[in-house]
């Protein structure tokens, strides 16, 4: 008695053989009964999927690597890779400014220091602002037309110890996770000056970047 093959995507499953002729829809019947068969075969074969996420533990949200996320890895040349993650961004009513708002103008992230809605008696109605610039320190005051949108600014802070400067790279270290993150000598602009071995550094995340602050 033979045993005719039938090919399954990964896996060689035999049918016994009738003499009696099969119909076609017995046929095909026994070919997906088959089919399932070597299926069911190769998830014994191979770990369960839920089983290999069991085993994957996602980092803590207080944690610095998860943190870490939101720097891209141009910033930390050196460490391990991070996930790649979009960034949203959002629109902000000059009408909604407030102290401390946190906008994107002219490519750069600042920070409202004063504001003042002013309405004229002729004219459209705008925003004075005095607004202090994340990176460079500049302060500026800029005017918005009442009612128009401004990009948000999506800024955060981590304190890091500095450590050593590796060639043309600047190294912090989380005192916490003892995690370290290197910027580029043009990341930490004029303020390199300034650093000393051990001192303590609030490195800013802003729009895929870091920045010594």
């Amino acid at each position: 008695m033979g045993f005719p093959p039938i090919a399954s995507p990964r896996l060689l499953v035999f049918l016994p053989y009738h003499r009696h002729r099969m119909s076609r829809v017995q046929s095909r019947t026994a070919a997906i009964q088959a089919m399932a068969l070597a299926s069911l075969r190769l998830r014994h074969l191979s770990p369960s999927a839920s089983g290999a996420a069991a085993h994957r533990r996602l980092p803590a949200k207080n944690s610095s690597s998860f943190a870490q996320l939101r720097c891209p890895s141009s910033c930390l040349a050196g460490t391990r890779p991070l996930r790649s993650r979009l960034t949203r961004v959002y629109a902000l009513s000059s009408n909604d400014i407030r102290v401390g708002s946190n906008l994107e103008v002219d490519g750069a992230p600042w920070k409202v220091l004063e504001f003042l809605h002013v309405k004229p008696g002729k004219g459209a109605a705008f925003v004075r602002t005095k607004m202090r610039n994340y990176i460079t320190g500049n302060t500026v005051e800029k005017t918005f037309r009442a009612g128009s949108t401004i990009p948000e600014a999506s800024i955060s802070k981590e304190t890091k110890q500095f450590t050593y400067k590796d060639g043309s790279q600047f190294v912090f270290m989380d005192l916490t996770t003892f995690e370290e993150s290197r910027l580029n000598e043009g990341d930490v602009g004029d303020k390199q000056k300034w650093l000393k071995e051990g001192m303590d550094c609030n490195l800013l995340y802003w729009n895929g970047r870091a920045d010594c602050n």
